[in-house]
């Protein structure tokens, strides 16, 4: 299910959260007609006899057990400890055998590159197995064929309470994504609160100390030190070699130009209220149109690297830790994946993350789409469905645990060995990422000095950024989230704890028809005209003409079909 892309952005957000304790870490249809649903009073095993519902307990073994077939995406950077593969007796499928009664069965397993394809097979020829992870898009033919089991009244009767607490916070939006008609047809592979990918700004701190620069609040200010990291030498080796602002031409994602647009409290890429009760698309904005006239004013000026069209996110990341560059707007994975690298080169050098600088006295605001890595359905009349739930359940408490202190949780035994040498997470069939508190708790423990009401994993965090000062490159990243002054984890914290501080994608049903067949197209001549701004390849005014251009190529049909779905799921 997930590509290669998706499994790097998952790792990386987890080898960030290591050390911390857990592992941290989209399609747009109509919904089709939900399956019956089922009746929770009384369930069937393999064997053909009914078994009582029982007392709803989260952790209950089925008695007698009950054999589920499922299917597995592989990933080539999963290694495990010896004696464990993908398809043996690992340790996911004994402790869901042992502890729920549930023997998993593969029907087949495939590289996660090929799942999707091979997923469409499955379900054309309709014989799927009793569980299976699938698209948006493949969710909303099951639910239209309806082949899947209406799991409802069995989330609400089985989920664990931390899931049902996370469910009504950080994981809304995702719940909704798997909801047709006020029913739950799938259980969401949870990507976590998709509040903890927005950006925030990197900016080098030992540059701004050398230069006399202030921490940019605003846009002018930020401009104002693109401007003088380009010319006055922050580097100190006499060579105008420096760049001003690093962005990419993505306009989401770590790296990306989002942070900046989102300064001008314009948001690409996703659906926001348009104040009159209905949705319209951010990056078709007026307010972008002000964003991009100033970085092509940037551009013009010498302060944005003059091979922005071509950058991608690995040769940014080598202006980074190449000591070239010196800002750049990054999620909290980038405080792993770009800013420790450069540390390991220049041991004297040091960041600090920042809100978004604002173009205005109103406070700048990241977007962020929703996060949802696939949906797991069960099959129409299958025994026991409640399995599902269990096995999520089971999941969570090992990875994360059965609250917020990550009580009765074993990630080191169930999620990664050996600091992230090994992965077991991903041996699981269901797997979902729902939103950790380790940064908070670590931090307070630091600042109070009393470390013991941590977990055991935490207190080595804790233990760890006690015992260093920042100049061990190899333990840098872990100390640096945990100073609250420079952190991204910090900043992420504060605009999380802000009412409506984060502007989230409000559209969460799927792709429609007219986007299945015009948003690729609608999204490639976007970026193509964004670029061509940028690098004063066209005029500003082009903005216009790509507006008209994208309601008329089938802008206004999505748009329409997007707030049919938003009247009815308000």
């Amino acid at each position: 299910m997930l590509g290669k892309k998706g499994w790097s952005a998952l790792l990386a957000v987890m080898l960030t959260a290591t050390v911390l304790g857990a592992c941290s870490d989209n399609g747009k249809d109509n919904g089709g007609t939900p399956a019956n649903t089922p009746t929770p009073s009384a369930t069937t095993t393999d064997s053909g006899e009914a078994s009582p519902a029982g007392d709803a307990d989260p952790f209950g073994k089925i008695d007698p057990p009950v054999t589920m077939t499922s299917v597995l995406a592989t990933a080539g950077w999963a290694t495990f400890p010896d004696g464990e593969t993908w398809d043996n007796d690992n340790r996911w499928t004994k402790l869901y055998r042992e502890t729920l009664g549930v023997n998993l069965k593969w029907n087949w397993m495939v590289d996660s590159t090929q799942y999707d394809n091979k997923m469409n097979v499955t379900i054309a020829s309709g014989d799927i197995p009793d569980l299976m992870l699938v698209s948006k898009k493949q969710l909303n033919q099951l639910v239209e064929a309806d082949m899947v089991e209406d799991l409802t009244d069995v989330f609400d009767r089985y989920a664990m309470p931390y899931l049902k607490e996370q469910v009504a916070e950080a994981l809304a939006p995702a719940q909704k994504m798997a909801t047709y008609d006020g029913r739950l047809m799938a259980i969401p592979q949870y990507g976590g609160d998709p509040r903890d990918s927005l950006l925030t700004l990197y900016v080098r701190s030992d540059w701004l100390q050398k230069l006399n620069l202030p921490e940019p609040k605003t846009i002018d200010e930020l401009v104002q030190v693109a401007d003088a990291f380009v010319k006055q030498d922050p580097d100190g080796n006499g060579k105008p070699d420096t760049l001003g602002l690093g962005i990419l031409s993505a306009t989401m994602g770590g790296g990306s130009m989002g942070g900046f647009l989102n300064g001008f409290h314009a948001y690409p890429d996703i659906w926001i209220e348009d104040g009159s009760g209905r949705l319209a698309y951010g990056s078709i904005a007026p307010q972008m149109k002000d964003a991009l006239a100033k970085l092509q004013q940037m551009y013009k000026d010498g302060l944005i690297d003059r091979e922005f069209g071509t950058k991608d996110y690995n040769r940014l990341k080598e202006d980074v830790v190449s000591g070239k560059l010196g800002i750049f707007y990054g999620t909290i994975s980038e405080s792993a994946l770009i800013a420790a690298d450069l540390i390991k080169n220049d041991p004297n050098a040091s960041w600090i993350a920042l809100p978004l600088p604002s173009i205005d006295g109103t406070p700048a605001k990241p977007s962020v789409g929703v996060s949802v890595g696939g949906f797991h359905v069960v099959k129409k009349g299958f025994s026991n469905p409640e399995a599902a739930v269990k096995m999520m359940n089971l999941f969570v408490r090992k990875v994360y645990g059965d609250d917020e202190l990550g009580t009765n949780g074993d990630n080191k035994q169930y999620a990664w060995v050996d600091n992230a040498k090994y992965a077991m997470h991903v041996l699981s069939p269901i797997q979902g990422y729902i939103k950790d508190y380790n940064y908070r708790l670590v931090r307070d423990a630091l600042a109070s000095g009393d470390p013991s009401a941590l977990n055991e994993s935490l207190k080595d965090t804790y233990d760890l950024v006690k015992g260093t000062d920042g100049s061990d490159p190899e333990k840098w990243q872990q100390w640096w989230i945990h100073q609250s002054a420079v952190s991204p984890f910090e900043v992420r914290d504060r605009y999380q704890l802000q009412p409506d501080g984060v502007v989230i994608d409000k559209y969460f049903g799927g792709s429609t028809k007219t986007a299945d067949e015009k948003m690729s197209t609608l999204g490639k001549m976007q970026n193509e005209t964004f670029v061509k701004i940028v690098m004063n390849a066209a005029p500003i005014d082009d903005f216009d003409s790509f507006v008209t251009n994208w309601k008329k190529l089938g802008g206004d049909q999505i748009t329409q079909e997007v707030n049919e779905w938003y009247a009815s799921n308000k």
